[in-house]
């Protein structure tokens, strides 16, 4: 289990929470939810990247990283993987990184059962075991300045809430100090 030598906790455990609290999640291309979602999100609308488009994304991405995602994942490969992940979920002319700051950003990826929260499933370093985590909590720990991720880390482990309103919205520059708890 990886442990930052100055920390006295897993820090992946700090911002994604315990494993035995992880959320379950469901693909949203096999079932429709009976719950209602206030999501403005068109699933109909959703032209997802090509392999190409998906690789290209990456290397951009990538370049942005914060070096305690470079130093977290065990391998270049593992950081890889989750932006795959990233790429895959969002709309081909969408940017969740670098995209304008006046449109959402929507996911079409994995959502919780419950709660219809964007959610991917990863292999956290030190586990061997896919886990659920919340898609706004690992932008945030990829990507945010040291300041706004340490503001982040303040609050619950739950999935933090966007500025815009739409829980399925994933642009960085949306993410609030607020959880999706909070009214």
């Amino acid at each position: 289990m990886f442990e930052c030598r100055i920390c006295a906790v897993n820090p992946f455990t700090a911002l994604f929470g315990e494993q035995a609290a992880k959320p379950e999640a469901k693909e949203t291309k096999k079932k429709k939810s009976t719950a209602k979602s206030s999501s403005k999100r068109n699933e109909k609308s959703f032209q997802p990247r090509s392999e190409a488009e998906v690789e290209a994304a990456v290397r951009q991405w990538a370049q942005y990283a914060h070096p305690r995602a470079r130093e977290f994942f065990a391998s270049p490969q593992q950081l890889q993987e989750v932006l795959v992940q990233l790429a895959q979920g969002t709309d081909k002319n969408a940017d969740p990184i670098t995209g304008t700051e006046d449109r959402c950003v929507y996911w079409y990826g994995d959502v919780t059962k419950d709660d219809l929260q964007a959610a991917i499933r990863m292999i956290k370093p030190g586990e061997s075991e896919e886990s659920v985590t919340y898609v706004n909590r690992v932008l945030a720990f990829i990507f945010a300045t040291d300041d706004s991720f340490n503001k982040l880390m303040q609050l619950p482990k739950e999935p933090f809430k966007m500025s815009c309103g739409d829980q399925l919205c994933v642009h960085l520059s949306h993410i609030s100090l607020a959880t999706s708890s909070d009214p």
